[in-house]
């Protein structure tokens, strides 16, 4: 009986564990919070072009990384109404960053290098040189030559980044995994289930390890 009943509650395990799954996939997918954006530019371009939709996830500021491609929002113009904009993350705060003319960004006195830059041409028509402040970050488009970023506006607050490329689609891929994960383990549990049941309609009926008349009561 021991063994009949262990498929049983293998099943239930297994149909607890299938249910959390898609619950937690669906959960995980709203606290990214992701955002659609289409591009108007190609300032980004070759990694991405206009017109091309976009997915970023929510971020927090103290995630952010150098090398991120981040959704913000900045003013156009002092006083103005803030615009989305997407950019690569150069530099943030403490980092020292530089450039000028053609030759490869400086950061902290190293080359930076940019295999993601169009036509392989780190530079651009402004000369540069920023310690960017605490709480701040170094943002530039991928086609420098078309991307009005911190080289002209100066560097943006880290607390502006409402999304980030995750590249690659990582976090739906995770959702996309849990789900079917999930997805696959309930007809495991419905198996598992139907072979207990089945099990335990054609066991033998359980006899007695004691005879008969030690089972009669005396008067």
């Amino acid at each position: 009986m021991r063994r009949w009943s262990g498929f049983g509650k293998a099943a239930l395990v297994i149909l607890i564990v299938g249910v959390l799954l898609p619950v937690g996939a669906i959960a995980y997918g709203f606290t990214l919070g992701p955002r659609s954006s289409v591009l108007s530019s190609n300032s980004m371009a070759p990694t991405y072009r206009s017109g091309q939709r976009v997915l970023t996830y929510a971020v927090e500021p103290g995630d952010v990384r150098r090398g991120d491609v981040v959704l913000f929002t900045v003013p156009m113009e002092p006083g103005g109404p803030p615009v989305r904009t997407l950019n690569r993350v150069i530099a943030l705060g403490g980092d020292h960053v530089s450039q000028c003319g053609d030759q490869p960004v400086q950061l902290n006195g190293s080359s930076l290098d940019e295999p993601y830059l169009r036509d392989n041409k780190p530079g651009g028509e402004r000369c540069f040189d920023v310690t960017v402040p605490a709480g701040e970050m170094f943002a530039m488009g991928d086609n420098r030559p078309l991307s009005f970023d911190s080289r002209y506006r100066g560097t943006f607050p880290v607390s502006s980044v409402i999304g980030r490329d995750h590249g690659s689609a990582a976090a739906l891929t995770t959702v996309g995994l849990l789900l079917v994960l999930g997805l696959l383990l309930l007809p495991v549990a419905l198996v598992l289930s139907l072979i207990a049941r089945r099990r335990r309609r054609t066991a033998p009926p359980q006899t007695s390890a004691y005879p008969d008349w030690a089972l009669e009561r005396t008067p």
